[in-house]
């Protein structure tokens, strides 16, 4: 009740125009002020930062994965050669793994006919793509892509440092295992000798 009285006190003894325009200013610049607020304090969508980071850490722990179990396997493989030895391998890739995902595609299609006054005709055709990508929505994947394949990445080449690769033999049974296992060409092997 006092501020009320107050109010009714400073409208009586000032201005009525000026203290309603001072009101508005104040309005409008508390309007302006929340509008401002969230383009310089924009609200973080921790949420959706969340799940990106947690898919794309998904997919690199698993291109991680398959470019470290290669190289164990391969190394595995060849060791059990007769005469190799122990062994190490480098494999490098030309690409990375790639993940195609689940999409559904609308297309729709409009064909128009118009006639003019004078006897032509024109035909105008308009075809709408629309692609939407499929998306699990369970516990441990939120909003994570349904994925229909995934392409494992091309090998550039590979290197083969063994014990028994002195060997002319055992040389060439590394570099036939390798390019059979991975369909390249003899030339992207190299095999040299372990100290």
């Amino acid at each position: 009740m006092k501020i009320i009285e107050k109010l009714k006190d400073i409208i009586a003894t000032q201005n009525i125009k000026k203290t309603i325009y001072n009101f508005l200013a104040v309005i409008i610049s508390c309007i302006i002020l929340l509008i401002s607020w969230s383009t310089f304090y924009p609200k973080e969508n921790k949420s959706t930062e969340k799940i990106e980071s947690l898919q794309t850490s998904r997919i690199e722990k698993n291109e991680y994965f398959y470019t470290d179990s290669m190289d164990k396997k391969l190394e595995q493989i060849l060791s059990q050669i007769n005469g190799v030895g122990d062994v190490d391998v480098m494999i490098t890739y030309e690409t990375s793994s790639e993940v195609v995902p689940a999409s559904n595609i609308t297309k729709s299609l409009q064909t128009t006919k118009e006639n003019d006054s004078q006897g032509g005709t024109r035909t105008t055709t308009q075809e709408n793509i629309t692609e939407q990508i499929v998306t699990l929505n369970n516990s441990d994947y939120k909003n994570a892509p349904v994925v229909i394949k995934e392409i494992k990445p091309i090998v550039r080449g590979v290197i083969v440092v063994a014990e028994g690769a002195g060997n002319p033999k055992v040389k060439s049974a590394l570099i036939d295992a390798v390019t059979t296992i991975f369909q390249i060409k003899s030339y992207k092997v190299k095999v040299y000798e372990k100290r």
